[in-house]
C-alpha cells in the first residue's frame, strides 16, 4: 500500500485538532470545571461567582468593598442565637471581606449584649441603633381597639403570630422603615441576617459587587408561598394600588405576573423568604416604593390583618423591577428555622459545602418541600427571557 505523503496527512491532522478542540472545550465549559480553570489572579475583584481557596483570599485580601453593611433587627433576649449566626457568617463570609453590622433594636442595647457581640466577631465595624419609638408604634390613623379585637380574632383562628402584637410592629417597620434609620445613611446596599440562621457554604466572592456590576437590585435564597390567612386582602390592594398608579403589570420582562395565578387572576402566594435578602437601599428609598408602602400602611391592615414584609417587599419588586433584576443566590446554602437551602449537587454550585442531607426533624430540605415556589421560578425565568426576546424588533 503506498504510504500517505506529507501533504495527504494535513486534512487528517486537521479534523484531528477540531475533534480535540471541541472536546476540551466542552470539558472546559461543564460548570463543574469552567468555575475552576481560571487563574485565580482573574478573580482578584472577587465579583465574579466563584469558589476560591482560602489561600487565594489570604494572600490577595479583596481591595474593592460595596457602599454595604449587614443589618440586624434584634432583641437583646436574642443575644445567643445571633452571636452563633455572626459566628457562623465570620466563617464561611466576612473574615475574608469585612462588611460592618448595624445592630437595630426597638430597645436600648444592654452592654452586656454588645460585648457579645464584639466577642463574636474581634475587630468588626459594629454600630448599634434604636428604632424611633415613632416608628414601632400605633398611627394616628389605626384603631387600636379594633386592632387589639382584630388579634383575638386571629388567635382563635390559628392565624400565624397573628396574635402577637410586637410581630404586627416588627413587619411593619422591616417593610417601611428600616432603610430610613441614620445609621443606614452612607450604604447602598445590605444583607439582612436574623439571629438564628446558619449558612453552609464558604462565600469566596462579594455577593454586594456581584449584584453591582449585573445590575441586581434584590436577592434571595428561598421563595415559598404565604399563608393566605394572613394577608386576605393584600393581593387586591396592590391591584387597588397599581390601578390607581396606572401601573402596566403585563409589560415584557416585568416580574409582577410571576406572582399571578394564571387560571384565577388571584395572588399565587410565591413570594421571597426576607429573613434571608441582599438588595439595593435605593429600592426602598425610591419615592416609587415610598408611595406604595404608604397606600399600604393607610389601610391599618399591617394591624387589622397581618400583612409580612416578605410578600410587601416581594409584591413591590414585583412592581418596580424586571426579572432580570431578581438574583437567585443557588450557591448558598442557607437554613432559617427548619427550612434548608442547600445547592444541588448536579448543579455544580456551592463552595466547600456542609449540608445536611435529606429532611430530618432539625432541618427540611425546602427545595423539595410541598410549599417551595422554586420549580416555579426557574419556569418564570425562562419564560420571562423568551416574552423579552419576542418583544426585541429586528430592524
Amino acid at each position: 500500500m503506498r504510504p500517505f505523503s506529507p501533504l495527504s496527512r494535513k486534512p487528517l491532522l486537521a479534523l484531528a485538532f477540531v475533534a480535540v478542540f471541541v472536546c476540551l472545550y466542552n470539558v472546559a465549559s461543564h460548570p463543574r470545571v469552567s468555575k475552576t480553570m481560571q487563574p485565580t489572579a482573574y478573580y482578584n475583584n472577587y465579583d465574579e461567582q466563584v469558589c476560591l481557596p482560602q489561600r487565594q483570599l489570604k494572600m490577595n485580601p479583596p481591595r474593592t468593598k460595596a457602599k454595604a453593611a449587614f443589618v440586624i433587627l434584634v432583641r437583646n433576649s436574642e443575644q445567643e442565637d445571633i452571636a452563633e449566626t455572626i459566628v457562623n457568617l465570620e466563617d464561611k463570609f466576612n473574615k475574608n471581606f469585612r462588611y460592618p453590622y448595624v445592630f437595630l433594636n426597638e430597645e436600648e442595647f444592654t452592654e452586656e449584649f454588645k460585648h457579645a457581640m464584639r466577642r463574636a466577631s474581634p475587630g468588626a465595624d459594629m454600630q448599634f441603633g434604636l428604632v424611633p419609638q415613632q416608628q414601632w408604634s400605633y398611627p394616628a390613623f389605626v384603631n387600636e381597639t379594633y386592632a387589639a379585637k382584630c388579634r383575638e380574632r386571629m388567635l382563635a383562628d390559628g392565624v400565624f403570630h397573628g396574635e402577637l402584637e410586637s410581630y404586627h410592629h416588627m413587619c411593619r417597620y422591616q417593610s417601611g422603615f428600616f432603610f430610613q434609620h441614620e445609621l443606614l445613611d452612607n450604604y447602598d446596599w445590605y444583607w439582612r441576617v436574623e439571629p438564628g440562621v446558619r449558612f453552609f457554604c464558604d462565600i469566596t466572592y462579594d455577593p454586594f459587587l456581584y449584584m453591582q456590576n449585573y445590575g441586581k437590585k434584590y436577592a434571595f435564597v428561598v421563595t415559598l408561598l404565604e399563608l393566605r390567612d394572613t394577608i386576605p386582602t393584600l393581593w387586591e390592594t396592590v391591584l387597588e394600588y397599581a390601578r390607581s398608579r396606572h401601573i402596566n403589570l403585563n409589560k415584557p420582562g416585568q416580574l409582577f405576573p410571576y406572582f399571578r395565578d394564571e387560571s384565577t387572576g388571584d395572588y399565587n402566594l410565591c413570594h421571597f423568604w426576607s429573613n434571608f435578602e441582599i438588595a439595593s437601599l435605593d429600592l426602598w428609598r425610591s419615592p416609587a416604593y415610598q408611595d406604595f408602602f404608604n397606600y399600604l400602611d393607610r389601610t391599618g391592615k399591617f394591624f387589622y390583618e397581618r400583612w409580612g414584609d416578605a410578600p410587601v417587599h416581594s409584591l413591590a419588586a414585583g412592581l418596580f423591577l424586571d426579572t432580570d433584576e431578581i438574583h437567585y443566590f443557588e450557591d448558598f446554602g442557607y437554613q432559617h428555622d427548619l427550612y434548608r437551602h442547600c445547592p444541588s449537587k448536579d448543579s455544580g454550585l456551592g463552595c466547600r459545602c456542609e449540608c445536611p442531607e435529606g429532611t430530618t426533624a432539625a432541618s427540611i430540605d425546602h427545595d423539595r418541600n410541598w410549599d417551595t415556589c422554586l420549580p416555579k421560578w426557574r419556569e418564570w425565568v425562562k419564560k420571562s427571557a423568551q416574552s423579552r426576546k419576542g418583544s426585541w424588533k429586528v430592524w
